[in-house]
């Protein structure tokens, strides 16, 4: 069996609680995870490997598209992509 990656031992032992908290955590997870997809797909990019990581079909390529169009303004805008990757 594997090792969780998430530390569970703070969270709530009343049952409502509980499911706030993980709530909470999933949201939070999934912002962090997001943001490194956005980051990593953008250095794809960069690298000149966005059609191999297309190909993996993590994500619909629309989202992959934004993410990286969204790390591109975030640093400034300093890429000029036509699109056709």
């Amino acid at each position: 069996m594997s090792q969780p990656i998430l530390n569970l031992a703070e969270a709530p032992s009343d049952t409502l609680e509980r499911l706030l908290w993980l709530s909470g955590v999933a949201e939070e997870a999934k912002r962090e995870l997001d943001a490194e997809f956005q980051r990593t797909y953008f250095d794809a990019r960069l690298e000149q490997r966005f059609a191999a990581a297309l190909g993996l079909s993590l994500h619909p390529r629309r989202k992959i598209l934004a993410w990286t169009r969204a790390e591109n303004e975030a640093r400034g805008r300093g890429i000029r992509w036509g699109d056709g990757y």
